[in-house]
């Protein structure tokens, strides 16, 4: 472009004599001069802008996979809190049905086991007939608690009541056990039991409480482990989370192998926590 210029301005020389067409010339190559400039500008202007256009298009291409990516992890998302709340309320209805047979079972076996012998030489449990659960034994009335009652019928009493529904009671019969006979085999069961029926009238606090006692003062008991799992539920009941997975990890790791370890794993499962 700038060669052609070149020659125009050498031919527009010889061709020119006067200095009139001299101006005119150079006015006619200082337009040719802005039109080139403009030209090149142009030029230069729609480059960038083909640049910008192909920014765009890019920002825009990689925004629409973004989003599309977004929309499967939601989605992925949800179906993962469905399959939760499902798993949730599985678990839910089999703790519910595992604790239901629990009660059965305990109830099946304290009707069958022997009544505790009392080593006194008086105690109308010492006669051989007491070794046989089924010799002649009647369960007591609930509410016929009275202070001569033996250990065992005092105990058979309050779990009956306790099976009734007859909470207040129960506990009340369980608490008299404790007072009167502080030290035997079942002593720590019925301190559990009263906890139970703290927790049945939904006193919350009150059943924590006992647990706690059971753990302190009968910390090798076959209720241990029991005592430990209600107090994990019970806190997660009361919205302490914290506390509920510290109880429930404890039963996994302390009494490994029992029932109240593997309702422990299934709850902690259910809050999307695995406990090998």
């Amino acid at each position: 472009m700038r060669s052609i210029l070149v020659l125009f301005l050498v031919m527009s020389l010889f061709a020119c004599s006067s200095g009139e067409d001299m101006a005119l010339l150079h006015r006619e190559i200082t337009d040719v001069q802005r039109s080139v400039e403009e030209l090149s500008s142009a030029t230069a202007d729609q480059q960038d802008l083909r640049r910008m256009e192909e920014r765009m298009q890019q920002l825009t291409d990689q925004n629409m996979r973004s989003n599309a990516d977004l929309a499967m992890q939601v989605e992925s998302l949800q179906e993962r809190m469905e399959a939760l709340h499902s798993s949730l309320e599985l678990t839910t209805r089999r703790l519910q049905e595992i604790s239901q047979e629990l009660s059965a079972a305990r109830a099946r076996s304290l009707a069958t086991i022997p009544p505790v012998i009392v080593a006194s030489a008086d105690d109308p449990m010492a006669n051989p007939e007491a070794t046989n659960p089924g010799a002649g034994y009647t369960a007591p009335a609930a509410t016929g608690i009275t202070s001569d009652m033996p250990p065992e019928q005092l105990y058979r009493s309050a779990y009956e009541d306790y099976m009734r529904g007859n909470f207040d009671l129960a506990a009340q019969g369980f608490q008299e056990y404790i007072r009167r006979f502080p030290d035997t085999d079942l002593t720590d069961n019925a301190l559990y039991w009263v906890g139970e029926c703290y927790d049945a009238q939904e006193l919350t606090a009150e059943a924590l409480e006992i647990f706690t006692q059971v753990l302190a003062d009968y910390a090798n008991s076959d209720k241990a482990a029991a005592a430990q799992l209600k107090m994990g539920l019970l806190y997660l009941k009361s919205g302490d989370q914290g506390q509920g997975v510290v109880n429930l990890q404890y039963v996994v790791y302390e009494h490994p192998g029992t029932q109240e370890a593997d309702l422990a794993r299934e709850k902690l499962r259910s809050l999307g926590l695995n406990i090998r």
